[in-house]
């Protein structure tokens, strides 16, 4: 009766430990399978990257790069004056960028969009 016993918590035991493994290894899988966050932007990571922004101009930067889809998402098909818009509203973008920089941040940006 006692073999019996320590048999059957044996068997609990081990079926514990496999359970505790198969759900280590599904969340592993899980968390690398698992794409960016829905609010992941690589513009906004890049500007963090380059510019080391605050949190306040991160969200600005979100915001300002959201509206600029925005508008931009309604010209599918530029015509010649729609694709003066799009221009004007690439130029508006980045000025409201340049204004959320601080005056190190700016000199950097300004470096990366000059000319080469």
């Amino acid at each position: 009766m006692r073999q019996l016993k320590a048999l059957i918590l044996a068997s609990l035991a081990l079926v514990f430990v496999a359970g505790v493994g198969t759900g280590a290894w599904i969340g592993s899988l899980a968390a690398a399978t698992k794409g960016p966050p829905a609010n992941f932007d690589p513009r906004v990571r890049d500007f963090q990257r380059f510019f080391d922004l605050s949190a306040t101009q991160v969200r600005q930067l979100r915001e300002i790069l959201h509206d600029h889809d925005q508008k931009k998402e309604r010209i599918r098909q530029p015509t010649p004056e729609q694709f003066r818009e799009l221009r004007a509203l690439e130029t508006e973008s980045r000025g409201r960028i340049r204004q959320m920089l601080t005056e190190e941040q700016l000199l950097q940006y300004d470096r990366r969009a000059a000319p080469r």
